[in-house]
């Protein structure tokens, strides 16, 4: 009995054609039932047509990342926000502003053990083998 409830069909208040009862709507003043094409044209701030529009292009924004920054005089740890092109200016630059802590210019970016240890190698002052082990003069 309740596959037979979803096959019928009822007329629409408007246009007068048969609907199946799965695409029938309330209308507007919710005294009957019509269609999905008249409740569209009842509604059409719900159903817009759909305009085929040109592509628009994107402004690509540059990638902020966090600079993890650690002042020499107080030890006050902060992060900053920067761009990947400012990112690359300040690599081994002390940073410009105070600390926000003791107000004192000691600040400079903090470094990662693998860039410590990149630096490491490439002092001159000491000679490694392929492995990374240190030599002796």
């Amino acid at each position: 009995m309740l596959c037979r409830a979803m096959d019928e069909t009822l007329k629409c208040k408007t246009c007068g054609n048969r609907v199946s009862m799965s695409d029938l709507k309330a209308d507007k003043s919710g005294s009957g039932w019509i269609c999905l094409n008249c409740y569209k044209n009842q509604h059409p701030n719900i159903y817009k047509p759909e305009k085929i529009s040109k592509l628009k292009t994107v402004s690509v924004q540059p990638r902020l990342q966090k600079v993890k920054y650690h002042c020499g005089n107080c030890d006050y740890k902060f992060y900053k926000e920067l761009s990947t092109a400012d990112l690359e200016k300040i690599q081994n630059q002390k940073y410009s502003g105070k600390c926000p802590y003791c107000n004192l210019y000691s600040v400079k970016p903090e470094k990662d053990a693998d860039t410590i240890l990149k630096e490491v190698i490439n002092d001159s002052s000491l000679r490694f083998n392929q492995r990374g082990d240190i030599l002796d003069n």
